[in-house]
């Protein structure tokens, strides 16, 4: 009596009547339907809801201030979560699920010595902080998971700094991909 493998291979025990011809056909046609299901999952995967907004003009950011960032170009948006004429400091994810959220913001150095700054995302507990440099630019960036089970759900992406002058934030991008 044949067994199966975890992965749902089949394979004869010792004492089955042993006919090598079928068990490898056997297990080609296992392989091939094991490699298709994840071929499937790969090709379905493609249309998973994803959104990558970025900015590429400066923006000042005041001192001790939480400032939402503004995006001015939507690199993709396959569900409809970036509608920068509307709203250019958030996406809005539109469909249920669990999510990868990523972010980075760089901020120039404004000549003052190690003031910290920090990134936020409004709508996940996610934050990211560091000391900025004075002289040279600082990138705070985070990546998470986001389970959103009652869209549609806001996101934005906050800076703030104690620095004691403004800190331009030059370069930011804000992006969210369903992955189950």
């Amino acid at each position: 009596m044949p067994l199966n493998t975890p992965r749902g291979y089949t394979y004869p025990e010792y004492p089955d009547t042993q006919n090598f011809p079928a068990v490898m056909q056997d297990l080609a046609q296992d392989i091939d339907t094991d490699v298709q299901a994840r071929y499937n999952e790969i090709a379905d995967s493609v249309e998973y809801p994803s959104v990558l907004i970025h900015k590429t003009v400066a923006q000042s950011i005041p001192s001790n201030t939480n400032t939402l960032l503004t995006f001015g170009t939507e690199v993709y948006d396959n569900d409809n979560m970036a509608n920068l004429g509307v709203s250019n400091t958030q996406i809005t994810i539109q469909t249920a699920g669990v999510y990868i959220v990523s972010g980075s913001v760089t901020l120039n150095g404004n000549g003052n010595a190690t003031p910290a700054a920090a990134a936020l995302i409004a709508g996940i507990p996610v934050g990211v902080s560091h000391n900025l440099d004075n002289d040279k630019s600082t990138c705070l960036s985070f990546t998470t998971l986001h389970s959103v089970t009652a869209p549609p759900q806001a996101i934005t992406l906050t800076v703030r700094h104690n620095s004691p002058a403004a800190v331009n934030a030059a370069v930011a991008q804000l992006s969210a991909t369903r992955i189950s």
